[in-house]
């Protein structure tokens, strides 16, 4: 089988070493490589740069989250990179895996159902309406008369058709 430029395996055992996988071209580099952004690798960084001056010199200069970020006075080369990046992305021993599905907490709000509140009606009244042979728009048109209760003649078929 020929190895082609993204290799999980390769990127895997790189990372194991003491590595750190650049977000820009993709694939695991030595820590040797690394560019005073953390993120990219050195050749990535320069590109990315001269890429800013394009977008510079072009007029059209809102700051992308892209842009790399020089280091801090004081700051060198090197800094803490951790030695297993966190997993957003299937890969070749998970099919899917748990971190990119964002679960809901238990401890937060309860859920809220949409529509409208369910609103207390009289079933038995309903019913006896109904018997009587009222049809749903005049047992919606009573209730509002008698009660004040606004009903749609639809809810009223409903509750009829489901059984009171």
């Amino acid at each position: 089988m020929v190895k082609g430029i993204f290799d999980i395996t390769r990127d895997i055992e790189v990372e194991k070493a003491g590595g750190f996988w650049c977000l820009a071209c993709l694939i695991s580099h030595p820590a040797s490589e690394q560019s005073p952004d953390h993120r990219y690798c050195q050749r990535c960084y320069e590109f990315l740069l001269d890429e800013v001056e394009i977008l510079r010199e072009s007029g059209r200069w809102k700051r992308p989250g892209w842009i790399p970020s020089k280091p801090q006075r004081g700051q060198g080369k090197q800094r803490n990179v951790p030695q297993t990046m966190p997993l957003i992305m299937s890969t070749v021993e998970r099919a899917k895996i748990i971190g990119d599905i964002i679960q809901p907490s238990v401890a937060t709000k309860p859920i809220i159902k949409r529509g409208r509140k369910p609103i207390e009606l009289p079933r038995e009244l309903i019913a006896e309406l109904a018997n009587k042979g009222m049809g749903s728009k005049a047992i919606a048109g009573q209730l509002k008369a008698d009660l004040g209760i606004k009903v749609s003649y639809k809810t009223i078929q409903r509750i009829l058709r489901d059984g009171y």
